[in-house]
């Protein structure tokens, strides 16, 4: 009897290292069979680039796609360039002056044509008609006559960033332009006596900003406390550290600029509603600088 048991026991085994080894010839089979199908499948791709050394493996992979499903391939870069045309006028925020441009520190605004706002800045102005009111008695309405119209304060909000020796001479000389620019002709010198320059704005084409005249009322240039400051001085050439005159500018900063438009007594007398209205007192045709 004990016999027997171990000789079953003997034919159990057998058949269970059998049916293993079935087992592990079929799968070490399939493997070896998928090896060889990613062999055989690289293979092909790899002789398709040999044949077009042009063609991605992603190109090759897409064959066979129906038409209109496969993407396009053509690539063709298109490189920026200015047009000499109208359109490209430069029409970025400017305030200039061209009578104090031979300054050093002021010499970066003169290669931009005076100072101009880097980003686009947000502006408020306003027009107001002033009438008077007249009270008659023993009337429902009143009487309003007019008194005048005026152009009140234009003010510009812009922010300037520093991120090398250049902008930060831009900046130094934009700090100094506005500081110079609302003061007298006092002291010494030529004109004393005279009051501050007047300024030119310019901005967003020809019939937005034209040719304004006006003069800085005040300004504000932010110094913030948690903001990196470039050593910047003055006169060196970018990227040496040669120059007699250091100073620290922040990466960011805001200014503020009230302007307010003026007019000389010369220049309102030419002054026509018709032609006003027609644009002609505020485009290029008479260069007026009317708003």
């Amino acid at each position: 009897m004990a016999s027997d048991f171990f000789g079953g026991v003997g034919d159990a085994i057998g058949n269970v290292t059998n049916a293993v080894g079935s087992t592990v010839s079929t799968v070490f089979g399939a493997g070896v069979d998928i090896v060889g199908g990613i062999a055989q499948g690289v293979g092909q791709v790899i002789g398709g680039i040999g044949t077009n050394p042009n063609m991605m493996i992603s190109q090759y992979r897409s064959q066979g796609i129906p038409y209109g499903a496969e993407p396009n391939y053509s690539y063709s870069p298109t490189q920026a360039r200015f047009s000499s045309g109208p359109e490209q006028k430069d029409w970025r925020i400017k305030i200039s002056n061209d009578l104090i441009y031979q300054s050093e520190v002021l010499r970066p605004l003169a290669e931009t044509g005076g100072m101009t706002f880097p980003y686009l800045p947000q502006i408020t102005m306003s027009h107001t008609a002033e009438y008077q009111k007249i009270d008659t008695a023993h009337t429902n309405y009143p009487f309003y006559a007019y008194k005048n119209s005026q152009i009140d304060d234009i003010t510009i909000t812009g922010q300037f960033t520093v991120q090398n020796e250049i902008e930060g001479m831009y900046w130094l000389a934009m700090n100094h332009f506005l500081r110079t620019v609302s003061k007298m002709y006092f002291g010494q010198g030529a004109n004393i006596g005279n009051p501050p320059p007047i300024c030119t704005l310019n901005g967003y084409g020809d019939f937005v900003y034209n040719n304004v005249s006006c003069v800085i009322k005040s300004f504000s240039v932010s110094m913030e406390k948690d903001v990196d400051y470039l050593a910047v001085r003055l006169g060196a050439t970018p990227g040496t550290k040669s120059g007699p005159n250091l100073s620290y500018v922040p990466s960011l900063s805001t200014v503020i600029v009230t302007l307010l438009p003026v007019y000389s007594r010369d220049k309102i007398k030419t002054f026509n509603l018709t032609n006003f209205a027609k644009g002609q007192l505020i485009t290029n045709v008479d260069g007026k600088g009317f708003i």
